[in-house]
């Protein structure tokens, strides 16, 4: 019998099996990354969408409505608040921008151009230079948008 035939067979095999497994991890470790933007990127949407004094916000800003200006202010500065969370996780690269615009872009340039949103808050305090950049980038997306459902993936 030939040893030399078998040694090297076994390490053949050793190796792919190595490779395998190795790839293997490789897309397992993309595919829990994946669900766990996908975790993130829920959790906003659920804040938006499932609280109500955001709710009532969003539906406010549909038509700037002067009603904003006497929405209390905390609840105003917890929505931007969201919105600059939003920026984060898009800056972390934990939500694509074109997926941020999509979902959250509207609000946020409604939100920035409305007057009576900003009536009790300070429109330029230096906290908010987050939302501001975030806000002009969704403003130039929107601007831009064509819809390729491609780029809207987690």
């Amino acid at each position: 019998m030939n040893y030399g035939f078998l040694k090297d067979f076994a390490i053949i095999v050793g190796g792919l099996v190595t490779i395998f497994a190795f790839v293997n991890g490789l897309l397992e470790y993309r595919r829990q990354g994946r669900q766990k933007r996908e975790e993130h990127f829920t959790l906003l949407r659920r804040r938006l969408k499932e609280n109500p004094r955001f709710k009532e916000i969003c539906s406010l800003m549909f038509s700037d409505d002067p009603r904003l200006a006497q929405i209390d202010a905390q609840d105003k500065r917890d929505f931007v608040g969201l919105l600059e969370e939003v920026a984060l996780q898009m800056n972390s690269g934990l939500i694509r921008p074109e997926l941020a615009h999509y979902m959250f872009g509207y609000y946020t340039v409604r939100c920035m151009e409305s007057k009576d949103f900003w009536a009790n808050l300070t429109l330029d305090e230096i906290y908010w230079n987050l939302f501001h950049d975030f806000a002009r980038e969704m403003k130039r997306m929107e601007a831009t948008f064509v819809f390729d459902r491609r780029k809207l993936r987690f």
